[in-house]
Formats: C-alpha cells, sequence, structure tokens
C-alpha cells in the first residue's frame, strides 16, 4: 500500500446458472445480490487496511493498543462486519478509534448517512410500515419500522437545533445582507393533527402551523398557463412564537425590512392577524379568497344565489352592501342551524374587512394576489400526516415535519452535505446605544491632569525633552 492511499481490489466473481426457466427479473435481482455481497466484502476488506495504515502511522508512545474491537454498520448494501483497533491515551486514559475520528464515524453510530437518508426521504411520502417494503425492493435488505422512526426522529431533531441556532443569528442580526425585492408574498395557515395517547402522551390535537414566502410567480413551461412560485420558502412550526420566528426567515431570506411592498394572506384566524400587526407592520393584509369562499359554501349552502349576489359586492369593495344583504337573512333563515351559520358569516367579513378591501385595492395596482398556501398545506402536512387512523407523538411529528420542511426548501442534499456538520457560533448580541446614553448628564472634570514620565528618566537630556518643559513651564499643558 502506497504511503496516502489505499487499494481496493474487486474480485473477479463467476456464476453458471441454467438457461431453462430463466427471466430478465430473475438475472436481474441476482446480480444484484451478487453485487451487494460483493461490496460488502470490498467495504470491509477496506475499512481493515484504513485500520491498519493509522495504527502504523500513528505517533508512538502517545497511544496503547488495547486490542480489535468488531462493530456491525448496517449500509446501502446491507450489514458489514469489521474489527477496528482500540487505542488508550496514556496520559488521560481516554479510549479512542482512529478509524471512527479518520471516517467521521460518531459514537455509536451503526447506520451509515446514505442509508439514514435514504429512510428519512421515504417517510416523508409513506407510513414507516410502507418504507420498511420500500427499502427492501430498493435496497434489498431492510430495518423494522420502529427502527426508521427512531432514526428519523434522530435526524429531525438535529435539524431543529440546527434552525434554532439560526434563528438566534438572525435575532442577532448575524446574517449576510441581500438585495431586497420589489415586492414579497408571504401567507400562513394551520391544520391540526391527531396527537397518539401513550404513557404520559395526553392525545387531543395538535396545532400545526405553515408558512411560505416567496417574490412572485413565474412560467412553469415555456407553453401553457402553469405557474409557479419564485424564491419560495417554507417554515413549519408550532406554538405562539410561530410569527415572530416566520419574520426572521423572511428577514434573512428577503431583506424584509427593505421591500418596499408586503403582502401578506391568511384565513383571518386571530393568530395570523395579531402576528401581522406584531411582526410584519408594513405588510398589507389580504383574506384569502379560498377560505372565504369556503365560508359562503358553509353558511349559504341553500343560496346559491345569494352567494354570488354577497361575493360580487365584496370583491367590488361594496362591503357594507353585503353586509347588508347576509342581515336580511339573518332575520328570515331557513332553521336556527343556518342563521348561526349567517351570525358567523358576519361576524368573520367584520373581523376580516381590511383584508378583503385589500384586495379590491391590490386589484387596481395589478399586484399579483396571493392564494398558495392551501396546496402547500396538503403537500407539507395533510398528504403525510391527517391519513386517516394515523397518530403521532408530538416529538416524531415536529422531527418528521422539519425534515419535510428541508425537503421541501431544496435544501436536503446541503443539509447531508454541509449543514448537518457545521458547528455554528452564537455570538452575543451588543445592541446599540440608545440615544438616552448619551443625554446622560456625567460629572467630569473640566481638566484632566497627567505628569509627562519624559521629563524625568532616561531620556530626560534629550533635546525634545526640552522643548517639552519650556512648553510646560509657559502653562501650554495647563
Amino acid at each position: 500500500m502506497d504511503t496516502d492511499t489505499i487499494t481496493i481490489i474487486f474480485p473477479e466473481v463467476k456464476v453458471k446458472i441454467p438457461i431453462k426457466g430463466l427471466t430478465f427479473d430473475n438475472i436481474e435481482n441476482m446480480l444484484f445480490e451478487i453485487l451487494q455481497n460483493i461490496a460488502r466484502k470490498v467495504f470491509e476488506k477496506a475499512i481493515t487496511d484504513i485500520d491498519d495504515y493509522l495504527r502504523n502511522k500513528r505517533e508512538k508512545g502517545k497511544l496503547k493498543n488495547t486490542g480489535k474491537r468488531e462493530k456491525y454498520f448496517l449500509t446501502r448494501f446491507g450489514d458489514i462486519l469489521y474489527s477496528r483497533t482500540r487505542y488508550k491515551d496514556r496520559k488521560t486514559g481516554k479510549s479512542c478509534y482512529l478509524l471512527d475520528e479518520a471516517l467521521s464515524i460518531v459514537k455509536n453510530q451503526r447506520l451509515s448517512l446514505s442509508r439514514a437518508r435514504i429512510e428519512c426521504f421515504l417517510s416523508t411520502l409513506s407510513s414507516y410500515r410502507e418504507v420498511v417494503n420500500q427499502a427492501r425492493l430498493l435496497l434489498g435488505n431492510f430495518r423494522s419500522h420502529e427502527a426508521i422512526r427512531r432514526s428519523v426522529i434522530k435526524e429531525g431533531k438535529l435539524i431543529i437545533e440546527n434552525q434554532e441556532k439560526k434563528l438566534k443569528q438572525i435575532e442577532n442580526l448575524n446574517y449576510p445582507d441581500k438585495e431586497a425585492p420589489a415586492t414579497a408574498y408571504l401567507e400562513a395557515d394551520a391544520t391540526f393533527i391527531t396527537l397518539q395517547k401513550k404513557g404520559k402522551e395526553k392525545g387531543g390535537k395538535l396545532e400545526v402551523k405553515l408558512g411560505v414566502g416567496y417574490t412572485g410567480k413565474e412560467s412553469r413551461y415555456s407553453t401553457g398557463k402553469s405557474k409557479r412560485l419564485t424564491e419560495k420558502f417554507t417554515f413549519i412550526g408550532t406554538g405562539k412564537d410561530f410569527m415572530e420566528r416566520l419574520s426572521l426567515l423572511a428577514e434573512e431570506r428577503f431583506s424584509l425590512s427593505k421591500v418596499k411592498k408586503v403582502i401578506f394572506g391568511g384565513d383571518g384566524d386571530s393568530w395570523i392577524t395579531s402576528g401581522i400587526k406584531d411582526y410584519f407592520s408594513s405588510a398589507t393584509y389580504i383574506l384569502d379568497l379560498y377560505h372565504l369562499y369556503k365560508k359562503f359554501k358553509e353558511s349559504l349552502g341553500r343560496r346559491k344565489e345569494e352567494q354570488k349576489v354577497i361575493k360580487d359586492l365584496l370583491l367590488s369593495n361594496q362591503i357594507d352592501q353585503g353586509l347588508s344583504v347576509i342581515d336580511q337573512l339573518i332575520r328570515n333563515p331557513y332553521d336556527l342551524k343556518e342563521k348561526d351559520n349567517l351570525v358567523k358569516l358576519s361576524t368573520y367579513i367584520s373581523r376580516n374587512r381590511q383584508g378583503i378591501s385589500n384586495q379590491f385595492q391590490l386589484k387596481d395596482q395589478e399586484i399579483g394576489r396571493a392564494g398558495a398556501i392551501e396546496s402547500n398545506v396538503n403537500k407539507a402536512i395533510a398528504a403525510r400526516f391527517k391519513k386517516r387512523g394515523m397518530s403521532w407523538s408530538k416529538p416524531g411529528a415536529l422531527s418528521l415535519l422539519k425534515i419535510k420542511e428541508t425537503i421541501l426548501n431544496g435544501e436536503w442534499d446541503n443539509w447531508w452535505e454541509k449543514e448537518r456538520e457545521r458547528n455554528i457560533k452564537i455570538t452575543e448580541f451588543k445592541p446599540p446605544l440608545p440615544a438616552a446614553y448619551f443625554n446622560q448628564e456625567r460629572e467630569t472634570s473640566p481638566l484632566i491632569e497627567v505628569t509627562i514620565p519624559a521629563l524625568r528618566g532616561p531620556d530626560q537630556d534629550k533635546p525634545w525633552v526640552g522643548v517639552l518643559r519650556k512648553l510646560s513651564r509657559v502653562g501650554y499643558f495647563n
């Protein structure tokens, strides 16, 4: 073996098989299995050679060889078993494996990153039990659904920790400056997923919130009317601080504070409207038309003509007239249930009249309306998390949601290749001094009294010291 290289040799294999009854699929499956067996043997040999190289090249007298230890490792080719040398630091007494350090294997790692990457990706699309079968078809070997679930939770936690540090950096104004677009669009919505009743977990529902940001729309293809969002990002979270976190990401992505026109679309929920006031104060709020029309269908299901009349009035910015029509219907409802729904519709429109009125203003200004949130909720959350009979632990749901978010943002490859191992350092935030600081009155002396060391000492006979002495005598320094 050369000084800084190892030689990987693939053995020659000959297999004789009867032609009778042979099919294309038989040959394919057989070759795939043979190649995996070869890959495992070659992998084990390569790792052993690297371990031997490191043992021979280690610094003498510092580490004590304490023998070999076997280790199983699950790869894309299946399980491999290899031995690596264990060392003990003669000074500290701590044990280590030079092979693990050289190959970036973390303590207790038993799964290759390539394998974990595949399993995590598949888990965002299908149930864990389905992933078991998919992995078997794709890789020729498989793990239990519970092992895959634990791997997903572990990876999701790493992504969450990474995002928390990035949010802290943005909060501390530690992020690269970007040119702001002319217009930025933001939308937010929420849905509920079912929680498990298990152990200390009480079950119930978890409200999952989703935000998207983009700078406009462009043609998806050279022909046709299909559009896609430009510079789009997705953020998934829970809790009361969701809008604050969304604002931080929007600032980092779009330099939002410099954007001339910010459009924020929502369904009218209080957490959205209050969040816009608190964290997107310069944004123009518009009520998402999908949710407005949905309210019409719920409240005016048996009144098709009235639906059209009210809709036309609202979208022509005649909101009071539209509310007047609803009030007349409230006085003469079909039944108490319809009356209750009409009262709710009237309250909903009154509470969101500014968002409806802004729709009319945007139409005049020829600025594209928002309206992308519903399909994104389905793509990011509902399609995977709201299947019938499915329930989640909170850590499991949040971990898988963050993996899904990373994939949707086109950052999946970058996460495994760069971000996963990057150490993000958070510097302490030092806010600028407030104006009041400079207005404070301080006790200061009008004169600063000092002694000039040069007047006494080894330089006292120098000509320039004589000049200083004369200036001092005439009171120049007083």
